[in-house]
């Protein structure tokens, strides 16, 4: 039997180039959903912020995921979250969820958490979700994880990763990258549908698109903040209130940047 009352919080950030305007506003989210899970009987955090766990190390394999208590999550956060090359969102997560399973599973039953939170934060429409998608409803079933999703609306989508875009989209132009390069890019303008629901198999209750403003951003991770507590006191398998019309209201903020910097990922 697992240890009832107990919960172990696992976060992917992604902070891809794509999110390289968002990142502060990313940041301050993030150090807000922590630090209201400090306190008495704060959960163990797993906190992945781009390539934490997917690096390789000397012997080729992956670092492990280290629980931590929320505080530690929190002291230990960055105070500047820089833009990487990758990983993107569903490479992050596939290697969260493996790193999280693997830890567990080395643990006693009873030394092992009644529940299990994973919040994925980044771009949900970018590459084939297929295998993170498989690995999800597997420890959704078998295990009884609760996940929620918080899919930003950067609207910038380099070309060749994402989906293609439909007719409505405002088009692509070239713009240099943080490497100095010139790619294509596409200005993506999203529905307030939760599309990366389907994409990533966590139910549309449970997924909030942010932005593309650095407001909805901010208001989307409060209402994570809120989810997450609400899963937290929810027993395994029971259902969770999603998120409300007004949080995704909230949450749909449009970019107010001129295209120029859009185009060029400049705040």
């Amino acid at each position: 039997m697992t240890n009832p009352g107990s919960t172990l919080l696992a976060v992917h950030l992604d902070r891809s180039s794509l999110l390289r305007p968002l990142l502060p506003a990313l940041r301050a989210g993030l150090a807000d959903l922590l630090e209201a899970q400090t306190g008495p009987d704060e959960p163990e955090v797993v906190l992945s912020t781009g390539n934490d766990l997917t690096r390789s190390l000397a012997d080729g394999t992956h670092p492990p995921a280290v629980p931590v208590p929320a505080r530690e999550a929190l002291a230990a956060l960055p105070a500047k979250l820089r833009p990487l090359d990758g990983p993107d969102l569903r490479t992050g997560a596939h290697r969260l969820l493996d790193a999280v399973g693997d830890q567990l599973a080395a643990r006693p039953e009873a030394e092992r958490p009644g529940r299990v939170v994973v919040l994925l934060v980044g771009e949900g429409a970018v590459g084939d979700t297929a295998a993170v998608r498989e690995r999800i409803a597997h420890q959704q079933a078998a295990y009884a994880w609760e996940f929620v999703l918080v899919d930003i609306a950067g609207g910038v989508v380099a070309a060749g990763k994402a989906q293609e875009p439909e007719e409505s989209d405002a088009g692509a132009a070239s713009a240099e990258d943080a490497a100095g390069q010139t790619s294509a890019v596409a200005v993506k303008q999203r529905s307030g549908e939760p599309a990366a629901a389907a994409r990533f198999g966590i139910p549309a209750t449970a997924t909030i698109t942010a932005g593309p403003g650095r407001d909805g951003v901010s208001a989307a991770f409060a209402a994570a903040t809120s989810f997450v507590a609400r899963a937290r006191a929810a027993a395994p398998h029971e259902p969770v209130e999603g998120f409300s019309d007004d949080e995704r209201a909230a949450a749909d903020v449009p970019d107010g940047r001129p295209t120029w910097k859009k185009l060029l990922r400049i705040a």
